[in-house]
């Protein structure tokens, strides 16, 4: 992956110059019309068919309608705004996306990372967790944990695989209302911000 970074001006916020996440400063060259930003309540359409597309080949979990509008604002997304509509004009595509959900005062999980499969390997990926990474920080977390078949992926970026009893606690809650509970195939991955 080849990235060209935009150092930020002194004084401003490393992601956008303001004082709110929204856009991510380096593009994937020539790639730059696929911004890193904070989804909306009329993205959780998009994230919902995204995520589900990847669950039905069961990489990751399936998510329902209520979750995604519940938890929209855990969700980052990348857009794709040159395709052409089905109607007139142009629109937003959300061509991949990611959620930060905080469990506790000092950790938070990485949960549906997704990445269009027209869009993959151009660094996508890479550029959501980076943008979760500063808005973790931002909320003061210490520690960001994944549940994941990509072990891979998370690995190259700094995740490290932990065994079920080295895990903290908090990652536990939601497990007994997961569909894989009884037959989990996940590893669970472990960052140290």
């Amino acid at each position: 992956m080849d990235y060209t970074e935009k150092p930020p001006d002194p004084g401003e916020h490393p992601f956008t110059g303001a004082g709110k996440i929204n856009k991510l400063p380096f593009d994937i060259k020539g790639d730059s019309s696929y911004p890193i930003q904070k989804a909306r309540v009329s993205d959780a359409r998009q994230i919902l068919v995204l995520v589900n597309s990847f669950a039905a080949s069961n990489l990751m979990l399936p998510r329902g309608p209520q979750y995604i509008y519940e938890n929209i604002r855990d969700f980052a997304i990348a857009v794709d705004d040159t395709l052409e509509s089905t109607g007139a004009g142009k629109e937003r595509r959300i061509i991949a996306c990611g959620s930060l959900h905080v469990l506790w005062e000092d950790i938070a999980e990485i949960r549906s990372t997704a990445i269009h499969l027209d869009y993959q390997h151009k660094g996508l990926g890479k550029k959501l967790v980076d943008f979760m990474k500063i808005e973790a920080k931002e909320l003061g977390i210490k520690t960001l944990f994944t549940w994941t078949l990509a072990e891979d992926f998370f690995k190259a970026l700094g995740f490290k695989r932990k065994g079920s009893e080295e895990l903290s606690p908090k990652v536990w809650g939601e497990c007994s209302r997961c569909p894989k509970y009884f037959q989990c195939d996940e590893v669970g991955m472990v960052l140290e911000l």
